[in-house]
């Protein structure tokens, strides 16, 4: 069973954006529509690069995959039409349909167009829209780092 869904899996990366994926382990449960990496988990996607402790990909009835959630000690790379980013957060949450990341719990970005450094507790990347929306909370507020030539 789990080598159909790593099939399905590798059939989708071949008609879609090509997806690598490497980790060391991988558990599929197709009747629940889930695949689980573990350990050392690195997905590249076009210019998009991110590692995490754990990857879980869940799939709807035509076994497309609908989201992907990083977690554990994530870092990524994330390049949209407008922006570049780099930085890390204790999850990441992509969703196919939307082409969008939502990064969460201490989440550190750095867009390195601008060599501005952003930090909160939410932060959504839209790759259509170019759009970032960042949140904070009462305790620990947003943070917006730039320099200013004068």
């Amino acid at each position: 069973m789990k080598i159909i869904v790593l099939l399905h899996l590798l059939a989708l990366f071949l008609f879609a954006d090509k997806i690598i994926v490497t980790a060391d382990h991988f558990e599929a449960y197709e009747n629940k529509k889930v695949s689980i990496l573990t350990g050392h988990v690195h997905i590249r996607k076009n210019r998009d690069d991110i590692k995490a402790d754990k990857l879980v990909i869940d799939f709807n009835t035509a076994n497309k995959p609908i989201r992907y959630t990083l977690s554990g000690h994530v870092t990524f790379d994330i390049t949209t039409s407008k922006q570049h980013f780099v930085g890390s957060a204790r999850e990441i949450v992509y969703d196919p349909a939307r082409k969008r990341y939502i990064a969460t719990g201490n989440v550190r970005i750095k867009e390195m167009a601008g060599d501005r450094l952003l930090e909160g507790e939410k932060i959504v990347i839209d790759r259509v829209s170019g759009k970032s929306i960042i949140t904070g909370t009462k305790n620990r507020p947003v943070k917006f780092i730039f320099s200013v030539q004068e």
